[in-house]
């Protein structure tokens, strides 16, 4: 079994990969913020985003595992100037240097931007975040 970020947006749910190597810290205050629901509060800073906060102590969490200034389709990123996670559902150059600690899995990168350009005309848009146990191909 491997853990998963499982975002629901838009009554769809998606699957994301931990980057437990590239930035464990991070990681590992993301699940501690875990279960929780946010209003996406931000899209089309850097364009192809969304954009919201997390509570708890990783809202002060002023760290910089794997700094990405350059994010792929799917980038889950920390942004701590903003105390927020940003998604960058398409590639695009973000704001400044983020934190990259997770990516939307391949399979479901296409649904996701899909959702994530039906939320940019709707404010406040709830996101529903949580960790999930998920048995992997071969396991």
């Amino acid at each position: 079994m491997t853990q998963k970020l499982k975002i629901t947006l838009g009554g769809e749910t998606y699957l994301a990969d931990l980057l437990w190597q590239e930035a464990p810290q991070t990681c590992k205050a993301f699940i501690a913020a875990c279960p929780f629901e946010s209003r996406v509060f931000s899209a089309r800073v850097c364009d192809a985003e969304v954009t919201y906060p997390v509570p708890g102590e990783i809202a002060d969490l002023d760290l910089m595992e794997n700094p990405k200034f350059e994010e792929p389709a799917g980038s889950i990123v920390w942004y701590g100037a903003w105390s927020c996670i940003c998604i960058f559902f398409d590639e695009c150059e973000p704001y400044g240097t983020c934190n990259m600690f997770a990516r939307i899995c391949e399979a479901d990168r296409e649904r996701f931007a899909r959702a994530c350009r039906a939320v940019w005309d709707v404010p406040a848009v709830p996101i529903w975040n949580e960790i999930v146990e998920v048995e992997e191909e071969g396991e």
